[in-house]
């Protein structure tokens, strides 16, 4: 059986955790090292029984809290190779960390789980989204932080009984929004955030080959609403003759540390 939980997602700050009895991994550190403590401890997960801290990219809401944590708990690092250089260029993680290099597309092992890393389109050095495989068959995918669903995204999260996918924002609001026009053209760019209708385009076929959980994901507080992110991922599913809370369960991740874990 898997545990997942989201315990941060925004534009804010990113962390989310996925484990089994024997332990874990947790993908990203977004948000102070203090508060991602005190989350892993409201829901009794043991920060000593996390097996590897997995970074999909260096931008802030995914690393701030990154180097306390490596230094408190020992975790083993993994990312990819432009993440690590541009982490270790910025001072943001040294060589002294332990600090493993991953490749997509090639299986790592955590304690009992297998992580298979995904390239991500994303303005970033390297960024990277993740399948998470269990004994059990079970298997959850994590992947935010992307201009468009790739056909290698698309193949590794096929088949996942829980799939974390970004609904970053809907267009509308966004070129209404506050955000001068350069930063609507990068979310808005192949090297951007996913939108709700292109998040939405993608659960038909996922449920279809598996999925039974969906979770939106790194939702924008200015561009967005849980709502609107919501109603449009239903209409999707509807289309196809899905009914929510019968053929699948739908929500949307919370900004900050008050989601329940998950057991599938």
């Amino acid at each position: 059986m898997l545990r997942y939980c989201s315990l941060f997602s925004s534009s804010r700050g990113n962390s989310t955790y996925i484990g089994t009895s024997n332990g874990g991994i947790l993908i990203d550190a977004g948000v102070s090292a203090k508060r991602i403590d005190a989350a892993l401890r409201e829901r009794s997960i043991d920060p000593s029984r996390i097996r590897a801290l997995l970074i999909s990219h260096e931008h802030s809401d995914h690393v701030s809290g990154v180097a306390v944590l490596a230094k408190r708990y020992g975790w083993p690092i993994l990312a990819s190779e432009g993440t690590l250089e541009a982490l270790v260029q910025t001072d943001k993680l040294s060589p002294q960390h332990r600090l493993f290099m991953v490749q997509p597309g090639q299986p790592v092992t955590a304690g009992d789980l297998q992580i298979v890393p995904v390239n991500v389109p994303h303005d970033s050095r390297q960024c990277l989204g993740f399948r998470i495989n269990a004994d059990s068959g079970h298997a959850a995918a994590v992947v935010t932080d992307m201009g468009y669903v790739s056909d290698e995204i698309r193949a590794m999260i096929t088949g996942c009984n829980l799939v974390h996918i970004e609904s970053n924002h809907d267009p509308v609001m966004l070129r209404n929004g506050p955000y001068p026009f350069y930063l609507q053209e990068r979310i808005l760019g192949p090297g951007g955030h996913l939108s709700n209708e292109r998040c939405s385009q993608e659960l038909p076929s996922l449920l279809q080959a598996g999925a039974t959980r969906f979770v939106l994901a790194h939702l924008s507080e200015h561009n967005n609403t849980p709502s609107l992110a919501l109603q449009t991922a239903e209409k999707s599913l509807s289309a196809i003759g899905a009914v929510n809370n019968r053929d699948y369960l739908l929500q949307a991740a919370q900004p900050t540390g008050t989601e329940p874990i998950i057991y599938f």
